[in-house]
């Protein structure tokens, strides 16, 4: 079937945030809290009029925002990588915690975009229990 996508889905100015998604689906962290494998977020952003400049992954409910990078391998992608102490922060012990969280782009001329709906994080941690001796 594929994942096809017309022109209407696209601003007719400004930037359009696209298939943003999380790499792996959860980010699970092992017994010393530390991601057991990369934790990003990846979206494509395009736009036809200006240059895109910034682009954030901003937290639902948390005081959590994330700078995106433009992604190296391929044009209009940009990705968070979530560091060890970002998802620390986020988690808790013996739960998948899931956040909402929304993708913000900018283009050079000032103009804004956001998802059209908000992406889940889900952050699953171990059950932490000290070693008694």
């Amino acid at each position: 079937m594929g994942n096809s996508k017309s022109a209407d889905d696209l601003a007719y100015t400004g930037p359009t945030v696209l298939d943003a998604k999380t790499n792996p689906g959860t980010f699970e962290l092992n017994r010393q809290m530390a991601p057991k494998t990369e934790a990003q977020v990846v979206a494509d952003v395009k736009d036809f009029n200006a240059k895109v400049t910034d682009v954030r992954l901003r937290f639902v409910r948390v005081p959590v925002e994330i700078p995106m990078k433009m992604s190296k391998d391929k044009a209009d992608q940009w990705v968070a990588d979530l560091s060890k102490d970002q998802l620390r922060e986020l988690a808790v012990a013996g739960h998948t915690m899931n956040y909402d969280a929304n993708i913000i782009a900018k283009n050079a001329k000032g103009q804004v975009a956001t998802t059209k709906k908000p992406i889940n994080v889900a952050v699953k941690a171990p059950d932490v229990v000290p070693d008694v001796g």
